[in-house]
């Protein structure tokens, strides 16, 4: 398999992940194509409620993708996120990573995976964040890149959000992670999807 091909690993480590038991929904740059502006990718990025990189690594591990823990549970704004280099096994091309994304708000982390939804990709079938969840993971988020992304989930996808849900969800992570002002993520977000 050539792990250059973000769609094709994307299944292999859920696939990876389903058999050693692990809990996970898609997100990133894949699941953005789907409810936004597509926009290139590459990496894999997950989000999971207690799955950790070494965990991660030892499912891939087993499925037959060596793989190497780059760092665990690093603080990005109101995420926590753990990262693994896809190195390949003996028949694959490439090389790949998995970030392992963890809102630093327990009860949401639930929640949101909770909430995930079944979706086609390719031939096979995963779990991935809803559009709301999407959006408040992406206002969880540091980079700037990530508010114009869910800005664009606002724009081709308002059908699908509950912009009252998102209200709610955002409120309570105030308050569940005080050092991430959250609410102003939000607010950007919802400022770029009226300039668009």
């Amino acid at each position: 398999m050539n792990l250059n091909d973000p769609i094709a690993t994307a299944l292999r480590v859920a696939d990876a992940l389903d058999r050693a038991g692990h809990r996970h929904a898609l997100f990133g740059g894949l699941l953005l194509a789907a409810y936004g502006r597509p926009r290139e990718t590459h990496d894999v990025d997950l989000a999971v409620v207690d799955v950790t990189a070494e965990a991660a690594r030892l499912a891939l591990e087993a499925a037959g993708v060596r793989s190497s823990v780059s760092f665990e549970a690093v603080t990005f704004g109101g995420l926590s996120i753990g990262r693994v280099a896809l190195l390949g096994g003996d028949e694959d091309t490439g090389l790949n990573v998995l970030d392992l994304v963890r809102p630093r708000s327990p009860r949401y982390r639930v929640a949101a995976l909770a909430r995930s939804v079944t979706a086609p990709l390719r031939a096979a079938t995963v779990r991935a964040l809803s559009a709301d969840d999407f959006v408040v993971f992406k206002a969880l988020a540091t980079r700037d890149r990530d508010i114009d992304d869910a800005a664009s989930v606002l724009v081709r996808s308002r059908e699908l959000l509950d912009l009252g849900a998102i209200d709610d969800e955002i409120s309570r992570l105030s308050a569940e992670v005080p050092d991430w002002d959250v609410r102003a993520r939000w607010a950007l977000i919802q400022a770029r999807a009226s300039l668009v």
